[in-house]
């Protein structure tokens, strides 16, 4: 436990170090301040030119939370991966994994100090960002129910968290950041076209994201065993981390 502690507050320092942690926070919080406001304007800005009447959709305080929400889920994955594909990789190409774990630390440890730094990372600017959009939609909409919104935010947290651990298990397998990225990437992508298949897709992890939104549009319908898998495939991919490094010479 001690060890762990020393290396979770060495990953935080780390974050805030080299101002990770900013730029997240500020990605997200365009995200969430930007998205209300953008489709709020946005019929005024594109029938501005002189004889120019497009036909826009009035937009409900539901439609632009799902929005934002799908902008976290699209962005915030890519994000994810270019924050987090170097995790353990670099540290390998580097040689200060090699000086950390010549200290009594398991690799397990190591691996999970990671985890929890990076998702107090993404899940403190997914938190901040949500609460931004809840206020602006509130003042610009007519407001969605708060405990929808925060259960959906609350889902997508959880899809943030299981990109954070695919991305550490290949940022653990290969030595390259960049190779580790590209197939994070495609992990998750594959992991996200499941849920277009016919029996399969609500069981497949991005359903969270489906729920979120049936939350709120007020729909009563929950996808557990979505969040089951998700839950356990975030666990299994950590586990898998740990033992890929176990494999290899550091």
């Amino acid at each position: 436990m001690k060890g762990f502690l020393v290396l979770f507050k060495k990953e935080l320092r780390e974050q805030a170090k080299t101002h990770r942690l900013l730029i997240v926070l500020a990605v997200f919080l365009v995200l969430g301040m930007g998205t209300p406001l953008m489709l709020y304007y946005l019929p005024s800005i594109v029938n501005t030119s002189e004889g120019t009447q497009l036909p826009i959709p009035d937009f409900t305080a539901a439609d632009v939370s799902m929005e934002f929400l799908g902008s976290i889920a699209q962005i915030g994955m890519v994000v994810v991966i270019l924050v987090a594909m170097g995790a353990v990789s670099r540290e390998r190409e580097r040689g200060t994994a090699l000086l950390t774990l010549s200290k009594p630390v398991g690799r397990g440890t190591f691996v999970v100090a990671k985890l929890a730094a990076l998702a107090v990372t993404f899940e403190i600017s997914l938190i901040v960002s949500a609460l931004f959009c809840y206020i602006y939609v509130g003042v610009l909409f007519d407001g969605v129910g708060g405990a929808a919104f925060a259960a959906a935010t609350a889902l997508a947290g959880l899809f943030l968290l299981l990109c954070i651990s695919i991305t550490l298990l290949c940022s653990s397998i290969f030595k390259s950041a960049f190779a580790a990225g590209g197939a994070a990437l495609v992990v998750i992508v594959v992991l996200w076209a499941l849920s277009a298949i016919p029996n399969i897709g609500s069981y497949a992890p991005m359903g969270v994201l489906d729920w979120g939104n049936g939350l709120i549009l007020g729909k009563g319908t929950g996808a557990w065993g979505s969040l089951c898998i998700s839950a356990g495939l975030a666990v299994a991919f950590i586990v898998g981390a740990w033992q890929a490094l176990m494999r290899k010479e550091i």
